[in-house]
C-alpha cells in the first residue's frame, strides 16, 4: 500500500531591505505551486531521505508536524502516515524581505463537504495574511 507524504515548508523569513525598493513591495505576486511525487518507499524511509537531502542542501529543519501520529493517538485508528516538515536556509534568510507565504487548499474535491472545509479554511487563512500586512 503507497502512503501519502505531505512536505509542505511554511517559511517565515525576514531581512532588511532598501528604503528605496519600497515600490517593489507593492506588486505581489500570488503564485502557489505544488510538486507532488509517488514512491513506493515505506513512510519512514521517505522521512530519513528527507532529512538528509534537505540538511545536504544546507537548509535547517526547524520543526515537524507529526498530524498523522497525532490524530492516530486521538482514537483515528485509520488515519495516514502525515507529516509536515518545516524549513528554512538561513543564508537565503538575509537576502530576502519578509515573506509570509501560505498554501490555501483545493476547492474541487469530488465530496462537496472537503469543498466546504476548503472554503472555510482558505477564508481563514487569508484573514490571517491580510492582518499580518496590515500597515500599523
Amino acid at each position: 500500500m503507497m502512503r501519502a507524504l505531505l512536505l509542505a515548508a511554511l517559511i517565515l523569513c525576514a531581512a532588511t531591505a532598501a528604503a528605496d525598493d519600497a515600490a517593489a513591495s507593492a506588486a505581489r505576486p500570488s503564485t502557489a505551486l505544488i510538486e507532488r511525487g509517488i514512491t513506493d518507499k515505506s513512510f519512514d524511509d521517505v522521512i530519513l531521505e528527507l532529512d538528509f537531502a534537505i540538511t545536504e542542501r544546507n537548509f535547517r529543519i526547524t520543526g515537524r508536524n507529526t498530524i498523522g501520529k497525532g490524530l492516530r493517538e486521538r482514537g483515528y485508528a485509520d488515519f495516514p502516515d502525515v507529516e509536515v516538515i518545516h524549513f528554512c536556509n538561513l543564508e537565503y534568510a538575509r537576502e530576502v524581505r519578509t515573506v509570509v507565504s501560505l498554501v490555501l487548499l483545493p476547492q474541487d474535491h469530488p465530496d462537496p463537504r472537503v469543498n466546504e472545509f476548503a472554503v472555510r479554511m482558505n477564508g481563514l487563512l487569508r484573514e490571517i495574511l491580510a492582518f499580518v500586512l496590515e500597515d500599523e
